[in-house]
């Protein structure tokens, strides 16, 4: 008999917030389903979460486990460098999939050592987490310490009045935050992004702060390239790359192209933003075939449909159908528009189909996807109603809509 090959193992702490089986996934998780497994991970003993390492000599071969999808891919392009006058140079993609910001409403989902978002109207903050305190009253009132980019009012005045001065600074700062009033966020790092440790995080953070030599940058060295640096080791901003994506899709198709699942997954990953497991999931998913409405057989409860609302694709799923001569009268669930300054919230509206093909239904009833019953996934989109989680192009109406008809993981039996 040949030689066995020896396997050796060795315990290090990931660092990061949840994992997933990336060969069974059909969708990406929900933002419930990410807070579950964050908890789940942190609770687990209260220890570190521990991972097999492959050494030199050892062959690691594990079915629920892609191995491609567990290292940050590399392109060559700066994606940060709006002008394009930088050298091009090999960098990390930081994939939008696989870093999910999910909104907190209660202290203890807060951590040290966190990158957490303040939600603005026309940008987003981005810092630090140092230090938590919780209300013992009130678990929704929380006091948090950060380190930030940021500057005090008489210190963005004298900056402005400075053209070559830097527009912000790295500052520690305690800020007193009602959950309920102020939409907060904290980014959760999937297993498939390199992830420090919460005290490196804080000491690189604090460190930083002392050094005079930060030069703050709008487009190549902002909040959130300040913070994703804390995290990773490398200064990304997803809010720069998106706003570049949304600006080159009007451009070229107006809004029409900004409502283009296909045509955005592409661009995303041309641009860095979704990592190869992500993209193909998404290109698989988004190829399902969407069938014309022309008569009331074409559609049941538990579908999901897809028409034009403002120019753009806007997804729903029917909850109750009423049939008519020629159109049909639906009950439908999904994100509504209540004007720019508020928040989509996910309601019960009615629909009126007309039988003229502009209404469409995905039809995955010749595909390997695994789905719920159509009365759970009412029951699903039901449970959603109030909803106010709307986030573009990490859970819009389509996300909603998927997440209502599709189980996260398909149905093993389907892939042999």
């Amino acid at each position: 008999m040949g030689n066995s090959k020896k396997f050796k193992r060795k315990k290090i702490w990931t660092g990061n917030d949840y994992a997933l089986r990336q060969t069974y996934l059909q969708r990406p998780p929900s933002e419930q389903t990410i807070k579950h497994l964050t908890k789940q991970r942190q609770e687990a003993t209260n220890k570190p979460s521990f991972v097999k390492i492959a050494e030199e000599d050892e062959i690691t071969e594990d079915p629920e486990i892609d191995e491609s999808s567990c290292k940050l891919e590399s392109i060559k392009e700066n994606h940060d460098d709006l002008d394009g006058r930088e050298e091009e140079k090999t960098k990390p993609v930081a994939c939008i999939e696989c870093v999910k910001p999910v909104r907190v409403f209660k202290g203890e989902e807060i951590n040290r050592g966190d990158h957490i978002k303040f939600h603005g109207r026309i940008y987003d903050h981005h810092a630090i987490v140092v230090n938590v305190t919780i209300s013992e009253k009130k678990d929704h009132k929380v006091v948090v310490e950060l380190v930030n980019a940021s500057n005090t009012t008489a210190g963005a005045v004298y900056a402005c009045m400075r053209p070559f001065a830097s527009k912000a600074k790295l500052l520690s700062e305690t800020k007193k935050l009602n959950l309920k009033k102020i939409k907060v966020m904290v980014y959760k790092y999937s297993d498939t992004i390199k992830h420090s440790l919460p005290e490196e995080i804080i000491q690189r953070a604090v460190t930083a702060k002392s050094n005079p030599d930060f030069h703050y940058n709008l487009f190549s060295n902002n909040c959130e390239h300040f913070t994703t640096w804390c995290v990773t080791g490398e200064r990304l901003s997803l809010q720069i790359r998106k706003i570049r994506m949304i600006v080159q899709l009007f451009a070229n198709r107006g809004f029409q192209g900004i409502g283009d699942e296909a045509l955005r997954n592409t661009i995303e990953c041309e641009k860095g933003m979704l990592c190869k497991p992500c993209f193909e999931r998404n290109r698989k998913l988004l190829s399902v075939a969407k069938q014309p409405i022309k008569s009331k057989h074409d559609v049941k409860i538990g579908d999901i449909i897809t028409y034009k609302h403002y120019r753009c694709w806007h997804s729903a799923v029917i909850l109750e159908i009423e049939s008519h001569e020629r159109s049909l009268e639906c009950k439908i669930a999904h994100y509504a528009f209540r004007g720019f300054h508020r928040d989509r919230k996910i309601r019960e509206e009615t629909l009126g189909i007309p039988f003229d093909g502009r209404v469409k239904v995905t039809d995955f009833s010749n595909t390997d996807y695994t789905v719920y019953d159509p009365e759970e996934v009412v029951e699903r989109a039901r449970s959603k109603l109030g909803e106010k989680r709307y986030d573009h192009f990490s859970n819009d109406s389509s996300h909603f809509s998927r997440w209502c008809k599709l189980k996260l993981y398909r149905n093993r039996n389907s892939l042999q």
